[in-house]
């Protein structure tokens, strides 16, 4: 009875410390939970230097030489639309980043990812499944079927729909049948 108290006194104190670490954590950190170590303080230091480089980009678009005498107003209205543009165009990027930045905190847990990313993690998950498929092929289908139900079930699916039709039946029918209709349902 005795042991049964001192180990709940250590798990709860154990989950308290872990709970206090992640808000301390996510606190100081961009976001810890998408693995985002960046700090706070740099972030608004990012900020800050995208705004130097706005402002400067809006002074440097309206300088007008002094040298030349002959300036044409058009010109110069030109150059105040340019500069109107940037700026509008610097705002619109920034509420993006804004908006991203607020999406990222609103759902701690989805990771951004970037399309390239994306991509490449597809095609590398893609050659793993040609690789296993021709390994699953060449086995015996008691065996497979043993490995396979190990998966979750979108990679056994995925597994088994590549999988020459044959040997996928085989397979299938060493499987219990509920397993089965789990793992070939369409969610």
């Amino acid at each position: 009875m005795k042991e049964k108290i001192v180990y709940g006194l250590i798990f709860v104190f154990l989950f308290a410390v872990v709970s206090a670490g992640m808000i301390y954590f996510n606190s100081i950190y961009k976001n810890i939970f998408a693995f985002d170590f960046t700090p706070r303080a740099q972030k608004n230091e990012l900020a800050k230097k995208n705004l130097a480089k706005a402002d400067s980009l809006k002074t440097d678009s309206l300088k007008v030489d002094s040298l030349k005498t002959n300036v044409d107003s058009t010109q110069v209205k030109e150059n105040v639309s340019i500069a109107k543009t940037n700026l509008v165009s610097n705002q619109k990027l920034e509420t993006k980043e804004k908006k991203k930045e607020e999406v990222a905190v609103q759902t701690p847990f989805r990771v951004p990812v970037d399309d390239k990313i994306k991509a490449k993690k597809d095609s590398i998950y893609n050659e793993w499944v040609k690789q296993t498929v021709k390994l699953y092929e060449s086995m015996d289908s008691k065996k497979a079927a043993k490995v396979i139900v190990n998966y979750s079930d979108n990679i056994a699916r995925d597994i088994l729909l590549k999988m020459k039709k044959k040997k996928a039946a085989e397979i299938l029918a060493e499987l219990k049948p509920d397993v089965v209709t789990r793992i070939i349902s369409v969610n």
